[in-house]
């Protein structure tokens, strides 16, 4: 006797791993790779020094504009006292008002090249600090695309390093524009979360990956050059075993019955 049961029809695509979030690390200053300061291959945190720029050019032009600013400094004080001395004699006569105009004038630029010096002597000291190349975001680094003594530049086209975030991590499928909406009708009659639809993504060797993962209805847009749906898959991967650019195989539910009626084919 046939019995009615719970059928789940799905379709297997290819698809490709993408990182979360990549990062091209790049110098900000000229100079020369003095030292590599990470593991090719570790997990770093953001914010942790990766490479060393030579920071004597750097050293020495923030001492030189510390220089400037001390005379700056002592210039502008001059000023303002020969100012303040000329106020009172002004208005007893005793000197012109063109001379005491000349004073005041003197004293507004001496303030200004303070002010400039201040604004050089910081721009100074950020060059330092970028001689030192951090970590822009969290993740696993790949090998280092320089070599120590390299002379680097913010203008060279090959980064020093890339930066992967892969957990979570993203695989993208395609599908033909109708997908989407069947696949939002499907996350309703299942009363699916809103963050997605549960999928399986199938290893290179076959293998059904321990993390299920779900489609971001967000992440879903239109590849102009097609007309297809690129669905985006967010998936776990705690042991990095996804890594960016590998091919695997996303099982996609079609359709949900729940009083499927099935006979022997």
């Amino acid at each position: 006797m046939i019995q009615p049961q719970v059928l789940a029809v799905s379709e297997t695509l290819p698809g490709r791993v993408n990182a979360l979030q990549t990062a091209e690390i790049r110098p900000q200053v000229s100079g020369i790779i003095k030292r590599r300061l990470f593991e090719q291959g570790a997990e770093i945190k953001k914010g942790t020094p990766l490479f060393q720029i030579n920071a004597a050019p750097f050293e020495a032009e923030v001492s030189s504009a510390q220089a400037g600013l001390l005379r700056a400094k002592a210039a502008n004080d001059k000023a303002q006292q020969q100012a303040a001395h000329l106020r009172p004699l002004m208005k007893t006569g005793a000197v012109s008002r063109q001379s005491f105009d000349e004073a005041i004038a003197n004293a507004r630029q001496a303030a200004a090249d303070v002010a400039q010096a201040s604004a050089a002597l910081r721009r100074k000291e950020l060059d330092l600090s970028f001689a030192t190349v951090g970590a822009p975001i969290s993740g696993r680094i790949d090998q280092a695309l320089v070599s120590e003594e390299a002379y680097v530049t913010a203008s060279d086209s090959t980064p020093l390093a890339r930066i992967y975030q892969k957990d979570p991590i993203y695989v993208d499928i395609h599908q033909p524009a109708g997908v989407y909406h069947q696949l939002r009708q499907q996350s309703a009659s299942q009363k699916a979360t809103t963050t997605g639809v549960p999928v399986k993504i199938l290893l290179p060797g076959g293998a059904v990956y321990h993390q299920p993962g779900r489609i971001l209805f967000s992440g879903i847009s239109v590849d102009t050059a097609t007309g297809d749906v690129i669905v985006r898959i967010e998936v776990s991967n705690p042991n990095r075993e996804l890594l960016p650019g590998m091919f695997v195989r996303v099982e996609i539910p079609r359709q949900h019955y729940e009083d499927a009626l099935m006979v022997p084919q």
